[in-house]
């Protein structure tokens, strides 16, 4: 190896260490706050009609089995503390994503049609995640969501999302809605996701299909029509 090769892999090696021993205190909450680079919020849906268990039934279900609903390849979660089931507000998770990278997260928040998951500090990213089942006017349809607001981590998790992990964080959730779908009944109308980068953004907390036209300035990161049907 000829010493500029062997200068340049010096960051690249630090970085990796740095990222595989986890920060001095893993499992301090973390938020937006924490994180580097832009504000992201990610949505994933899945639109189901003929549901034949009712919306409460399936957030439960949901929140309690979320590692049977989760492909394990990409993110097997299981209970930091103790055994899961029981999950509910104040449970921590542990994950082992894409069999590599370690993930630690806390439920915050539990109510009858979903939970909200927020990262610690031994994660790649910062910030919040909700699972949301949406019911609609007509019985049986409901409408799945999983909705990140996040920043990554550090830069070295920055450049892992940008080559190649934005995929793998995306696989997951699609696999895991389609499993929640399964497990809920009825028939897929209608599926996407969409992710937006921007200064100051929210949690959404109200359903709707997103498109570019609802999207002014044509922000960043923003992937097909968001109306995509399988």
């Amino acid at each position: 190896m000829s010493r500029l090769l062997r200068f340049l892999a010096l960051p690249a090696l630090a970085a990796a260490a740095y990222a595989l021993k986890g920060p001095p205190d893993p499992l301090r909450p973390s938020g937006p706050e924490d994180g580097v680079g832009p504000l992201t919020r990610r949505r994933y849906w899945v639109e189901l009609e003929g549901a034949t268990r009712t919306p409460e039934d399936i957030a439960r279900h949901w929140r309690e089995h979320l590692p049977e609903h989760a492909p394990r390849w990409l993110a097997a979660f299981r209970g930091l503390d103790g055994p899961i089931p029981p999950v509910e507000k104040g449970t921590r998770l542990a994950i082992q994503m894409m069999l590599v990278r370690r993930g630690r997260v806390v439920v915050e928040h539990v109510d009858p049609l979903g939970f909200r998951v927020r990262t610690l500090r031994l994660h790649p990213d910062a910030g919040t995640s909700d699972f949301r089942v949406y019911p609609q006017e007509e019985p049986g349809h409901v409408i799945l969501q999983i909705e990140s607001l996040l920043r990554v981590n550090s830069q070295f998790d920055r450049l892992a999302y940008i080559f190649g992990a934005h995929a793998g964080q995306r696989r997951n959730w699609e696999l895991t809605l389609l499993s929640v779908a399964k497990y809920a009944g009825g028939r897929i109308v209608n599926r996407g996701h969409e992710s937006l980068e921007m200064p100051d953004i929210a949690h959404s907390y109200t359903y709707t299909v997103p498109t570019p036209d609802d999207l002014p300035d044509a922000p960043v990161g923003l992937e097909g029509e968001g109306t995509g049907r399988p």
